[in-house]
């Protein structure tokens, strides 16, 4: 079996979005994947908070739909925190993105994302 993958906020408001610059790859990306990428509840929070300001539709009404195209939402578990506590105090990320990392390392997880600092920040420590 291929590796798993673990999206990221700027990577799935990417794919949803054909108006975002990085539109096409998100998708070539997605068509690579051997399975649906799984998603951490905090990005789909802020996912949720995004298409809801958007005016995409209701919330859910996306959520339904996510639910439906991705394998796995995890949620923020102790060992989660944890590591993602060492994450931001050793590393210039923000919280958010601390927990996602955690998250994606967790799960032994390809990280999905167009926020360079947090791709480079998860390949440091992966």
């Amino acid at each position: 079996m291929g590796q798993k993958s673990h999206a990221d906020t700027s990577w799935l408001i990417a794919l949803f979005n054909p108006e975002d610059s990085h539109h096409k790859q998100a998708l070539r990306e997605l068509e690579e994947l051997n399975s649906a990428p799984a998603m951490s509840s905090l990005v789909l929070a802020e996912l949720l908070v995004d298409f809801e300001s958007s005016d995409s539709g209701s919330v859910s009404g996306t959520l339904q739909k996510i639910q439906k195209s991705f394998s796995t939402i995890y949620s923020v578990t102790l060992e989660i925190a944890v590591r993602a506590a060492e994450i931001r105090s050793t590393q210039k990320v923000s919280l958010t993105d601390a927990i996602v990392i955690a998250t994606a390392l967790e799960e032994q997880s390809h990280l999905l994302t167009f926020d360079r600092n947090m791709k480079a920040a998860y390949e440091r420590i992966k």
